[in-house]
């Protein structure tokens, strides 16, 4: 029975590895080492034999033993495919025989004094054509100035639109080469010059526009179909003149008698410090049947420097229905932003005198820009984009008692109070030694060279007159022998000697 039961086992021991788990429990030691192992079962260590769970622990190894090379070379197959065509595809880039540049000769573009009276910024350069082969056909040359409108807050955040994003106006345009023409190796300049009127707005990137002065060049080649461009960007500023004088302002803060008397600078500069002295008035105030006093004490001083933002967006033709109506001078989305880009705080550096009839307190303290905030210069364009400064002083004083005779000797009361200002200021760049272009002296007749121009290659066939002396050949104008000033004309001889007649009367 049990030789029936093995031989069984035996025919049937590669179905499945059940059959030969339960073969392996059944067959006797010598019938085991009779049986032929089969050619590609994977081996196991000879402790793996003693465990129960060795065949199953043999086809697991045997199963990754033969899948894992095989996904390890799939993989190395398809980086390879993907990787090829990419090195394959790279090209080397394509040499163009025509090289633009723009170089400005001007000095920066300022403009000098509020737009209503500033007489503009003049620019000059050059447009510089190199050519890079022994002849290159040319069709056209050109050149336009534009000033650019870009809204980083669009519309109703339509910033898919181009329109409603940018804008751009025409300045001026340059037609340099209208017709066909060759142009031989080398580099070939091009003079431009331009005015920029006094009321334009300065560039600026402000918190939610930007505006930019753009010289755009175009050089189109009967070779390549597609022109070469060129871009240069000019930086706009404009520089206020501050006045001689500080500027003076007086608060008066009811129902106290406290007066403030503020000197402070007109225009600042983004980088550099500028001086605000205060005084302040009435903060004394005695009951002379007491013999008492209430006297206002400053605890804290806050300064700060807030820029005001003030843009609107335009409306493009396509979603200008959505605004409704408005006034059609300005029709957009009105946006307005406020950074401070400068503060600080004081908490001692002023000096107090309580023994006078009211009382004074007098504080001195610098003002500045923090560069870290990028701060814009006051500006206002046609289109609703406006920039302006304020400066805000802040005042925290507290009320005490004392006695008239020993003001030193106070108690506090516990009434505070704070006293805020604000002050319109410019912010604008510094002017330096510039001078607007109208202003400029000319050349003066020093500088101009001694010789005057020669006439040798003048065309002299239809002159009739007397020969055209050499300049070279004639004497220089400060010889003495051809100088005709009073003080070298010697007088004649009869004006020299005095006559017989004249004599006898002296």
């Amino acid at each position: 029975m049990t030789h029936s039961i093995s031989t069984f086992f035996r025919s049937h021991s590669s179905h499945s590895s059940h059959s030969t788990v339960s073969n392996n429990s059944l067959n006797t030691p010598a019938e085991l080492k009779r049986r032929p192992s089969p050619s590609n079962t994977f081996r196991r260590p000879a402790y793996s034999d003693r465990s129960p769970s060795s065949s199953g622990s043999s086809l697991l190894s045997q199963d990754l033993s033969v899948k894992m090379p095989d996904a390890h070379n799939n993989k190395r197959l398809s980086l390879t495919n993907l990787i090829a065509p990419k090195s394959a595809s790279k090209s080397t880039p394509q040499h163009h025989p025509v090289i633009l540049d723009i170089s400005i000769e001007s000095p920066p573009a300022v403009c000098y004094g509020p737009p209503a009276n500033s007489s503009g910024a003049l620019i000059s350069g050059q447009l510089q054509v190199n050519i890079q082969e022994d002849q290159v056909s040319i069709e056209t040359i050109g050149m336009r100035f534009n000033v650019e409108v870009t809204r980083k807050k669009p519309f109703r955040n339509h910033t898919h639109c181009q329109d409603c994003t940018n804008q751009t106006e025409q300045l001026d345009a340059w037609s340099i080469l209208t017709a066909p023409s060759v142009l031989p190796r080398g580099t070939h300049s091009f003079p431009f010059s331009f005015l920029l009127p006094g009321h334009l707005p300065a560039s600026i990137k402000g918190t939610t526009t930007k505006i930019e002065y753009v010289l755009r060049a175009a050089v189109t080649t009967t070779k390549n179909g597609e022109p070469v461009k060129s871009s240069k960007v000019i930086d706009l500023k404009r520089a206020i003149l501050p006045p001689e004088v500080p500027k003076k302002s007086i608060r008066i803060f009811p129902p106290t008698n406290i007066t403030v008397n503020c000197e402070f600078p007109a225009v600042i500069h983004p980088i550099g410090q500028h001086n605000v002295s205060l005084r302040v008035d009435g903060v004394v105030k005695r009951n002379a049947d007491e013999k008492t006093q209430n006297q206002w004490k400053l605890k804290r001083l806050l300064w700060r420097l807030e820029e005001n933002e003030q843009s609107v967006s335009p409306a493009c033709p396509k979603h200008l229905a959505k605004l409704g109506s408005v006034d059609d001078t300005k029709k957009g989305e009105l946006h307005k932003e406020n950074k401070i880009i400068g503060n600080s705080e004081l908490k001692t550096g002023w000096k107090g005198d309580y023994s006078g009839p009211d009382g004074r307190i007098e504080v001195e303290f610098p003002i500045n820009v923090r560069p870290a905030s990028h701060p814009t210069c006051d500006m206002k364009s046609e289109d609703g984009t406006e920039v302006t400064h304020v400066l805000i002083i802040e005042m925290i004083i507290s009320d005490e008692m004392a006695l008239i005779k020993n003001p030193n000797k106070v108690t506090p009361s516990g009434a505070a109070r704070v006293l805020r200002m604000h002050f319109n200021v410019i912010l604008s760049e510094r002017s330096g030694m510039g001078l607007s272009w109208d202003l400029e002296q000319p050349p003066l007749y020093q500088d101009v060279p001694t010789s005057p121009p020669g006439y040798r290659n003048a065309d002299l066939s239809d002159y009739t007159g007397p020969p055209l002396p050499d300049y070279e050949a004639l004497p220089p104008l400060d010889d003495p022998v051809n100088d005709t000033s009073e003080s070298n004309v010697r007088p004649s001889e009869e004006s020299r000697e005095p006559s017989a007649s004249g004599a006898s009367e002296a």
